[in-house]
């Protein structure tokens, strides 16, 4: 099982899952797909099953989205069925989601966008157009080979972590002096050629040193930390051209990744390509100073303990918590309680999408500022202000008047620990 973040876990990919094809009973009970095909039909990717084997389906994908693209009429999405299907153009590739949970299609949109930025990440935009002007036929197959893996990953963490939709940072929460040090060291030890440096545990922020006028979106820091955090990754040194999408989607930086602990990365971001042995040499500058004090294993053990279980917040009837923080354009999330299982957390997640859909109106009405979701098993509390946003499970047997006080209570406690929280005052150079 690989484990992703809030404890939860997610089933790995096998074998067995990249037999399937169209036709199997397998691949059509299967809640939701991802694929991509080039404008020429050719199969890139799929989520489940082998692309080969999805040959027939793409074409016929690829045949529906060039009907209505004839007639100055893009298609966007259509619903058969129990079955929502969104459609997303961007340059050379189709990219296609199909649902059956009622997932909204502007939420399904951009998570098919994410799903393009990654493969962006891989090749940048550049290299996409330039390849498909020049072969329209061409199987980009060969030039993502080994990455299947990082879009697998992309989309099962689309599924089950609330991070990608809330556009901002998990941050990992530790004292706030062991923080401190850390952005310190690492500012100390930065030689000239680094642009960015971030220590990352399973896709949450520990700190980060970055320019003064220049800083990464998030979205592009979603995609280099679950790059980061797959397998390929996981031993030794790693020296890899990747593009930030929103930074600059035309070009590479470079980026050196090593696990300083088990559970901790060293990622370091340089416009320099022949910068790695410099980027070596700050590694070891970093980890010797901070074994001086104990501090890299003091980071490994706020790695491990991971997220915080909702009854460790000292608030009764709270089963789980995001808390976005505007500014600072960060949020942390605690556990799901015992007592919510697998499914019921994902049911959970995808009502955390929905309220913030509907919270973040863009129709030109006056935003909701609160919204909340009752069932017979839970309460789901959406609530923002000018400063931030929460997303709440809560027991049912809460009265509204009671859920109040407990946001109440979790927003003094927010306060009390944000210090802990949060990265504020990141070192800038």
């Amino acid at each position: 099982m690989d484990k992703i973040a809030l404890g939860v876990e997610v089933e790995s990919e096998t074998g067995a899952e990249k037999l399937e094809d169209f036709c199997s009973p397998e691949w059509r009970l299967r809640s939701r797909h991802f694929l991509v095909l080039s404008s020429a039909g050719k199969p890139i990717y799929t989520r489940y099953g082998n692309e080969t084997q999805m040959s027939t389906l793409m074409s016929a994908v690829q045949a529906i989205i060039s009907s209505f693209n004839d007639m100055s009429d893009p298609i966007r999405s259509m619903n058969t069925g129990s079955h929502t299907i969104v459609f997303l153009t961007n340059g050379p590739l189709y990219l296609l989601a199909v649902s059956d949970r009622k997932d909204p299609e502007e939420l399904l949109r951009n998570e098919l966008q994410l799903v393009y930025s990654q493969i962006v990440s891989i090749l940048t935009s550049a290299q996409l157009t330039k390849i498909f002007e020049q072969r329209s036929n061409f199987d980009l197959r060969q030039l993502l080979g080994g990455t299947e893996s990082i879009i697998d990953q992309l989309v099962d963490r689309l599924d089950m972590d609330f991070s990608f939709a809330l556009g901002s940072l998990d941050t990992l929460w530790m004292r706030y002096r062991l923080r401190e040090r850390i952005g310190k060291t690492l500012q100390s030890h930065r030689p000239k050629s680094l642009l960015y440096a971030m220590v990352v545990a399973d896709m949450k922020l520990v700190t980060l040193v970055r320019p003064r006028k220049h800083s990464l979106h998030p979205a592009d820091l979603h995609l280099l930390f679950n790059m980061a955090t797959s397998k390929t990754f996981l031993a030794g040194e790693h020296w890899t051209p990747v593009c930030f999408p929103r930074f600059n989607d035309q070009g590479f930086l470079h980026v050196y990744i090593n696990y300083i602990t088990p559970k901790v990365a060293l990622i370091l971001v340089s416009a320099d390509r022949d910068s790695f042995f410099t980027m070596t040499q700050c590694r070891e500058k970093v980890c010797r100073e901070l074994s001086l004090d104990d501090s890299l294993q003091r980071i490994e053990d706020a790695a491990a303990q991971r997220a915080l279980y909702p009854r460790e917040i000292g608030v009764t009837g709270l089963l789980q918590l995001y808390y976005r923080h505007k500014t600072l354009i960060q949020h942390f999330g605690t556990r799901f309680e015992s007592t919510i299982d697998i499914d019921t957390q994902r049911q959970i997640i995808n009502t955390y999408k929905r309220l913030r859909l509907h919270m973040m109106n863009k129709s030109g009405k006056k935003p909701l500022r609160i919204v909340y979701y009752r069932t017979d098993m839970h309460t789901v509390l959406a609530w923002q202000s000018s400063t931030f946003e929460l997303y709440a499970t809560i027991s049912p047997a809460v009265s509204v008047k009671a859920m109040i006080r407990l946001v109440n209570m979790v927003l003094e406690w927010v306060k009390k620990e944000e210090d802990h929280l949060f990265v504020i005052n990141a070192p800038s150079y």
